[in-house]
C-alpha cells in the first residue's frame, strides 16, 4: 500500500469514529445503550469507507486481509489466559490492599445453574458483537498504521486511537466507567487501552486474523464484569481506582505484558530470520489496498493456522 494513501485511510478512518462516538455520547449522555452503539462505530466507519471511498477492485482485499476466515486456533489459549491473569492481579490487589473481598464459592448450586446459560452465551457470542471494534481497530486501522510505521509500533499507535475512543463516554456520559473522579480515571482508562493494543496487535500479528484478538476483547470483558459483580467494597472509588478498567493495578498488569511483548515478541522481532525463509516470502502478486497482507505473508511460518 502506498504511504501516502495509508495516511489518508488512517485519518479518514479515526477521524470518522471519533466523530460518531461524540455524537452518541452527546445525544444520549444518560443511556445504558450509549457503550453498546458507539462499539459499533468502528466497523460501521470501515462499511463506509469500503463502499464510499475504495475502488471497486480494491474492496474484497480490506476485508481478505483481516482473516476472518482462519480461525487461528493456535491463539486463543494466550486470547483466554492472558485477561484472566489481568484479572487476578487486579483484584489480587484490590484484596491484598484492603479495598475489596471476593465473595467466591458463596453462589449455591441453583444460582449457578441459572446464571450458566447467559455466561455461556455472552461467551460465545460476545466475540461476534466485539467485531463490531476489532474490524475497525485491528482490522483496518492496524494494517494501515503497519504501512508507516514498525509493527510494534504500529500496535501501540493502535492502542492509542482505541484508548482516546472512549473518552467522549467517559467524559460526556454518566454510564461508562462512572465511578471516580473523570480526571484519573479517563488518562488510566486510555493507557490501560493503550498497552493493551500491544496484545491485541500481537495476536493479530501472530495469528492473521482478527479472531483471537475478538475473543481476548470479549475474555476480558467477561471476566472484569465478573470481577466486579464478585468484589464487595466500602469504598467503589477505591475499587475503581485499584481494579478493573480504570484500575492502577490493571494498568500495571497490562503495562507488563504489553511492553514485554513490544520488546521480545518473535512475530515482530525475527523479521530478518523470517524474510530469509523461503516458506516466508510473498506467493503471489501484491494487491493494492490489501494494508499489510504482504507483510504478513513473509511471517506465516510464525501464524496460527
Amino acid at each position: 500500500m502506498v504511504r501516502s494513501t495509508a495516511v489518508r485511510q488512517a485519518n479518514v478512518f479515526t477521524s470518522m469514529v471519533y466523530v460518531i462516538a461524540i455524537l452518541i455520547a452527546l445525544a444520549l449522555p444518560h443511556s445504558g445503550l450509549t457503550p453498546l452503539l458507539s462499539l459499533f462505530a468502528p466497523a460501521l466507519s470501515v462499511v463506509v469507507l469500503t463502499f464510499a471511498a475504495t475502488p471497486k477492485c480494491d474492496r474484497g482485499a480490506i476485508w481478505r486481509d483481516m482473516g476472518l476466515r482462519r480461525a487461528g486456533t493456535g491463539s486463543w489459549p494466550a486470547a483466554v489466559g492472558f485477561p484472566i491473569f489481568f484479572l487476578s492481579v487486579a483484584y489480587g490487589a484490590a484484596v491484598v490492599l484492603g479495598v475489596a473481598t471476593l465473595r467466591v464459592g458463596h453462589l449455591s448450586p441453583s444460582e449457578v445453574v441459572r446464571s450458566a446459560p447467559n455466561f455461556v452465551l455472552f461467551t460465545l457470542v460476545g466475540p461476534i458483537i466485539i467485531l463490531g471494534e476489532e474490524i475497525g481497530w485491528r482490522g483496518y486501522l492496524l494494517p494501515r498504521l503497519q504501512t508507516l510505521l514498525p509493527r510494534p509500533k504500529a500496535a501501540l499507535v493502535t492502542g492509542l486511537i482505541h484508548g482516546a475512543f472512549h473518552l467522549p463516554a467517559i467524559l460526556l456520559t454518566t454510564t461508562y466507567d462512572s465511578v471516580g473522579n473523570r480526571l484519573i480515571v479517563a488518562p488510566v482508562v486510555v493507557a490501560t487501552i493503550t498497552f493493551a493494543g500491544i496484545f491485541y496487535g500481537w495476536l493479530r500479528d501472530r495469528s492473521g486474523t482478527i479472531w483471537p484478538v475478538a475473543i481476548a476483547h470479549n475474555t476480558a470483558n467477561v471476566v472484569f464484569s465478573l470481577g466486579a459483580s464478585a468484589a464487595i467494597t466500602a469504598s467503589p472509588a477505591a475499587l475503581a481506582y485499584t481494579a478493573g478498567e480504570s484500575g492502577i493495578a490493571t494498568l500495571l498488569a497490562v503495562a507488563s505484558v504489553g511492553i514485554w511483548l513490544f520488546r521480545k515478541a518473535d512475530v515482530w522481532h525475527n523479521t530478518v530470520r523470517n524474510n530469509n525463509s523461503p516458506s516466508a516470502r510473498p506467493t503471489g502478486p501484491r494487491t493494492a489496498g490489501a494494508g499489510s497482507g504482504s507483510s504478513r505473508n513473509r511471517s506465516l511460518s510464525l501464524q496460527d493456522r
